[in-house]
């Protein structure tokens, strides 16, 4: 069998060179904690210890639910181009009209009964009221003596009273019909019954009443043959008469009326009831005539002289004497203009401007018609509405030219007009009736680009819907007509015209492309049957593209045949003939390279085609980026490759002992493969290897099997799927490598299996990692360096455990496991940063002492370490390993453990070691041996320790550190009294706070926004308590102004003039002191510094209640003292002096209160706000009964240990029997 073996396969380019970091470097210190997070956007989350999920197995076993299969032939093989597709292809049919070619043949005005009757109409009166006079006119009449002339009269108005009762009841019953309809669609049959028999009942009152009506005329003409209404009661009884159907007595009464009455108003309606009856009976010539009689009688005493003159039209028009009917239409049209006031003059004037185009289309020209219709018509509106009538009976009669000629006029008329793009769709019905191809598809475009620019012009959606319909018909009966000739039919062959085919395919793609909702649309001129569906034009076009061998889109074409309808006609076939398709395009542009490791989606473009150059270059560039970022990412599949997978679907599900099942597997499984769905790939390039060894791809198969599980084990970090690689090892050596035949058949396949077997434990540590499982992965290189030394770099191997050891917060275990690595591997540079590491540890552990051991260790052996090859996770872990960090630690842990001994020789060798390369580091870690003399309370050596420290670093120092250091050589003078020096100092302090300090720390460069904001708030610190000490000189100031001594007497003279000199200017004096002393304090409140705040305004409290206590304290004059009213006024003045001051004072011990209880801070300044309150206001402010720790300055927190896990004996036990003490590279 021949192979096309691979230099490299993919399983092992993968796993080998890529696959395992650890062949090429240790894990980072970060990546352990982080690497959970790093799986890339897209990415598809499975539950744990799970590789491929189960919806992913369902989806690629699945069959479709209502697809059918390819058909009876499908087991045949699906690969030649002349397999063929079967055609369901018929020919679209116009509807045929019951009549084209007569239009309308009959008028639209019909005459109403009272018009008839030559009666004005009437109001309907009440039932109640018409029976009523019907008893009292039957009783009049009844009593009436034979010969009385009253008789006469009485007969008539109760021949009239029974017409209308008559009206009554034919209205009643009309009313039913609507109601019985109703009825008949809800389906309610005894309510039906029941309005059907109301309605008969109306019926026969109707007719009871109109043979009454006919029997009272006939009894007046009997009785009252002298009559002086005799014309009306003839007209009226032949009326009736004629009613009745009984048309031949009621021409016989016509006659008599006529004959004895010829003056008669009524002459003109029994002509027209002549003409009308013979109208009725088609005889127009009888017809003519007697509508000629009625039109010889002037229009002045002639109501219906316009309706004949409009039938009379009628009558000749279906005589076909088209120009007479021209003739009377249009003097019906000016009779009606010249007699407004004429019953029904405007709809008479109104049909017949409608109607006279019937006649004007036989004898006119199609060029002058709009002149024509502009005489007669009310205005331009409605001269064109009769010009389009014009074109719609030319189109409906087949005149062509005709029709195209008056419907060019109409859009010449109305460029924008809401009837425009109907107007054009008749146009290219016309044309595609009459002319060459090639204008049809001019005209085709003129409508299409119309029927777009229509739909967005605002027009009335009811005209943009007709519009779209009739566009649709046009394009859809021309592609079938196309198609038809093309293809030919069972009678006839086809002409096999690329060309034709082409034109009808696009026909076809712009009629599903432009009217996606074409199943709700109306299609009047086309039989029903044959009314274009988007299932019967999808699948006609995709017959054409099949015709055409465009495998490349007839595929999706004939799958959208399917999916919109899985059970239609067409379906079976459909499904089958996309298998065709796909197959051979899949032949043409992937088979090629369908045995390669990756390539791109089946159809995609290429971006840089057509470049060059530069341009070229950086597109391609630019392309690369782009893919690396989502390369392993699923992608969506592209509509070719979803149809390929639908139509492959299809074929496994449904044929199962097909030769070409494991190509259609493969071909389906490497699709998947391309748009990274690797869980469905690795599912069915599994069951190929295992189940279809005999196929070409077997083994091709297996390694793109073996790939897409090392891909979603490393990069979409699903642990279970190393362990699936190591599961299906044996299984597949079993398979390919089970003899040495087979080995060499097999060799590079092989060789992956073998070293598989060392290298799925790496992946499966790594994998533990990225799953936050750190004692696993741990336990995991514990096991590959004990048992697995074969696969080399034991170094990086226990580095990694003791990675995944701390980040398991077993920090022994990674100390030891680091002392392992130290002691066996001293040159590796993995111990160089262990020793760091388990400096670190031990500070997590805040076991301070060895810390500082290994801290020191470090930074004497590797000074110059400087952490520039540490990765970012690793300085965001605090895991960089940095000398002089290490030697900064030291010297902080020594200080905080009171080692001062130490801590100096630490801080001596880092100002050795680094004080030409890091100034400020320097500069820092000499600062800090202050503390130590603080400590001590030696506030001389505090004093000289800092003056020594701004000598050497204040010009480098960072401005927080020479505010602290100013206002420590502040307080060392001040505890050692030398309070004018000490004020000096204070003020260094403020003025170095005042030449923009903030702006210089925020303009740090290499420092981090939290030690900006750390700085900041140091100096601010540092600023208030200098600014507090400067106050406090104030504070004194307003301390030694005393109370002025009153002497002699205590009479009122005396105490006035004491009062008025002495008390006045200590007033004045203690209350500028007062307010300079409060202005000295209050510049603290800038700052923001709450322990200092709380300070300020404790003094100020105190300084406002001991100026109150002083005042109420002032002497009270004996005269005054033993007046008790006296004693009233002048003790209230005395208070209402101090009562502001009282007020004041409780506002700043208020404040010093509520900013201690807001940030937790207890000292003996708010203890003494808290004391002062309850004093001044015992009810409002009680003592707290709570506990409160008082605060104290720490400038530096040591370590912040986080939580560790405790090491139980069993552990240690664990721990001494899974690390190989002496393991050591091979």
């Amino acid at each position: 069998m021949r192979r096309n073996r691979l230099a490299l396969l993919v399983v092992a380019s993968g796993l080998l060179a890529g696959g395992i970091p650890l062949a090429v470097g240790a894990q980072g210190e970060g990546e352990a904690a982080s690497t959970a997070s790093a799986v890339p956007e897209g990415i598809p989350s499975a539950p744990r210890g799970v590789c491929i999920r189960p919806d992913a197995r369902q989806n690629v076993e699945r069959c479709p639910d209502n697809a059918p299969p390819p058909s009876k032939r499908a087991g045949s093989r699906p690969t030649g181009v002349d397999s063929q597709v079967a055609s369901h292809f018929r020919e679209t049919k116009r509807r045929e009209e019951e009549s084209k070619s007569g239009g309308m043949t009959g008028p639209s005005i019909e005459i109403d009964a009272a018009t008839r009757r030559n009666r004005d109409r009437i109001e309907a009166r009440a039932l109640n009221l018409l029976q009523r006079e019907v008893t009292v006119l039957e009783r009049l009449v009844g009593r009436t003596r034979a010969g009385d002339p009253r008789g006469a009269d009485y007969l008539l108005r109760l021949a009239e009273t029974q017409f209308e009762l008559q009206q009554y009841y034919n209205t009643q019953a009309r009313s039913m019909d609507q109601p019985i309809f109703e009825a008949r669609q809800s389906k309610n049959a005894s309510q039906v019954r029941q309005l059907q028999q109301r309605q008969r009942q109306m019926e026969e009152q109707l007719q009871n009443f109109r043979q009454e009506a006919i029997r009272t005329y006939a009894r007046l003409v009997r009785d009252y043959p002298n009559y002086r209404n005799m014309d009306q009661v003839l007209f009226s009884l032949a009326f009736g008469l004629e009613e009745m159907r009984q048309f031949q007595r009621a021409r016989q009464v016509y006659h008599r009326l006529i004959k004895g009455f010829p003056q008669s108003r009524f002459i003109p309606h029994a002509y027209l009831s002549f003409a009308e009856y013979y109208f009725g009976e088609g005889d127009m010539r009888a017809a003519q005539q007697f509508y000629s009689k009625v039109t010889e009688i002037p229009a002045d005493r002639n109501p219906v002289y316009g309706y004949a003159l409009y039938k009379q039209a009628w009558a000749l028009y279906n005589l076909e004497d088209f120009r007479g009917a021209l003739t009377q239409f249009v003097r019906t049209v000016e009779f009606a203009q010249q007699n407004p006031d004429a019953r029904d003059a405007a709809n008479l004037a109104r049909q017949s401007r409608r109607e006279l185009v019937l006649p004007y289309s036989r004898v006119g020209t199609p060029r002058r018609a709009l002149e024509f219709f502009r005489r007669y018509a009310t205005d331009d509106d409605q001269a064109l509405e009769m010009l389009e009538s014009l074109a719609e009976l030319y189109y409906d009669t087949g005149n062509w030219p005709e029709t195209i000629e008056v419907y060019h006029r109409l859009m010449a008329e109305r460029t924008e007009g809401p009837r425009l793009c109907y107007w054009q769709s008749r146009v290219t019905n016309a044309v595609i009736s009459s002319r060459p191809k090639d204008e049809q598809v001019t005209e085709v475009r003129r409508l299409v680009d119309v029927q777009e620019n229509f739909a967005s012009a605002g027009h009335p959606a009811e005209a943009v819907t007709e519009c779209k319909q009739a566009t649709a018909a046009v394009l859809v009966e021309l592609a079938t007509a196309w198609h038809r000739e093309a293809i030919g039919t069972d009678d006839q062959p086809g002409t096999n015209d690329v060309a034709t085919m082409r034109g009808a395919a696009a026909l076809y793609r712009v009629v599903l492309d432009r009217f996606p909702n074409m199943d709700e649309m109306q299609f009047p001129d086309i039989d029903r049957r044959d009314w274009p569906t988007e299932y019967r034009v999808s699948y006609f076009f995709a017959e054409l593209l099949w015709r055409m061998e465009d495998w490349a889109t007839c595929g999706p074409a004939f799958d959208r045949v399917v999916e919109l309808n899985p059970q239609g006609e067409f379906t079976q076939d459909a499904a089958y003939a996309a298998v065709l398709c796909y197959n051979n395009l899949y032949q043409q542009q992937y088979q090629g390279r369908e045995r390669e490791v990756r390539g791109g989606a089946v159809g995609d473009d290429n971006p840089c085609e057509g470049m060059r150059g530069r341009r070229l270059r950086r597109c391609e560039a630019e392309q690369a980026e782009r893919n690396e970022a989502t390369r392993y990412v699923p992608r969506e599949l592209n509509e070719t490759e979803n149809g390929m997978l639908n139509a492959f679907n299809r074929f496994v599900c449904f044929v199962n002992d097909s030769d070409e099942l494991p190509q259609i597997k493969y071909r389906r499984a490497r699709i998947y493969y391309e748009s990274n769905q690797y869980e469905e790939a690795a599912v069915i390039f599994r069951d190929i290897a295992l189940n279809h060894q005999d196929s070409d791809l077997s083994e091709y198969a297996a390694n793109l099997y073996l790939d897409s599980l090392n891909i979603m084990g490393t990069q979409w970090q699903r642990t279970s799927c190393i362990g699936e690689i190591r599961e299906n090892i044996e299984p597949l050596a079993g398979a390919y490598c089970a003899n040495s035949g087979q080995r060499d058949e097999h060799a590079d396949l092989c060789q992956v299996l073998d070293q598989l077997r060392c290298d799925t434990l790496r992946l499966q540590a790594e994998a533990a990692t990225r799953e936050e499982r750190f004692r696993d992965a741990a336990q995991t290189y514990v096991t590959i360096a004990r048992e697995h030394r074969e696969c080399g770099r034991l170094d990086e191997v226990l580095y990694n455990a003791s990675i995944n050891y701390e980040a398991a917060r077993l920090l022994g275990r990674a100390i030891r496991v680091r002392t392992v690595l130290i002691r066996n591997f001293p040159e590796s540079q993995l111990a160089r940063r262990a020793i760091f590491l388990v400096g670190a540890n031990y500070h997590a552990l805040a076991i301070y002492n060895q810390a500082a051991e290994w801290y020191e260790r470090f930074a004497r052996e590797y000074p110059g370490e400087d952490g520039s090859d540490c990765t970012d996770e690793q300085r965001e872990a605090g895991t960089c390993a940095i000398a002089h960090e290490a030697l900064q630690n030291a010297v902080f842990f020594r200080l905080g453990l009171g080692q001062e001994e130490q801590a100096v020789d630490d801080a001596e060798l880092f100002e050795r070691n680094y004080r030409q390369r890091m100034p400020r580091e320097t500069s820092q870690v000499m600062f800090s041996l202050g503390s130590i003399y603080e400590r001590q309370d030696n506030w001389q050596r505090v004093f000289q320790h800092y003056r020594g420290w701004l000598r050497s670093y204040g010009r480098r120092a960072l401005p927080h550190e020479v505010i602290r250091a100013n206002v420590q050589m502040g307080r060392s003078q001040w505890e050692l009294e030398q309070r004018d020096d000490a004020k000096r100092y204070f003020e260094s302090a403020v003025r170095e706070w005042t030449r923009n300090a903030g702006e210089r720390i925020a303009g740090l460069d290499d420092v981090s926004d939290e030690d900006k904001q750390l700085y900041l708030a140091r100096a601010k610190d540092a600023t208030s308590e200098a600014l507090f000490y400067l106050a406090e000189y104030e504070y004194a100031a307003f301390r030694l102004i005393r109370f002025p001594r009153f002497r002699g007497g205590r009479s009122l003279q005396r105490v006035q003039r004491w009062a008025e000199r002495d008390f006045a200017e200590w007033l004045n004096e203690k209350r500028e002191a007062l307010v300079q002393a409060e202005a000295a304090y209050n510049r603290i409140a800038e700052l923001e510094i709450p322990e200092w705040q709380i300070a300020a305004a404790a003094r100020v409290g105190e300084m406002y209640r001991s100026f109150m206590d002083q005042i109420r304290g002032a002497p009270i004059p004996e005269e005054i003292e033993n007046d008790d009213e006296l004693y009233g006024i002048y003790v209230d003045a005395l208070e209402g002096a101090a009562r502001p001051l009282n007020a004041q004072a409780m506002d700043k011990f208020e404040f010093c209160l509520t900013t201690a209880t807001r940030v937790r801070w207890f000292n003996e300044f708010s203890q003494q706000c808290e004391q002062e309150l309850n004093q001044l206001d015992r009810a409002r402010y009680p003592m707290a009964a709570e506990l409160r720790g008082e605060a104290n300055y720490i400038q530096r927190q040591v370590a912040r240990p986080g939580a560790v896990r405790l090491q139980t004996e069993e552990d240690a036990e664990d721990e001494d029997s899974s690390i190989p003490d002496g393991a050591t590279e091979n």
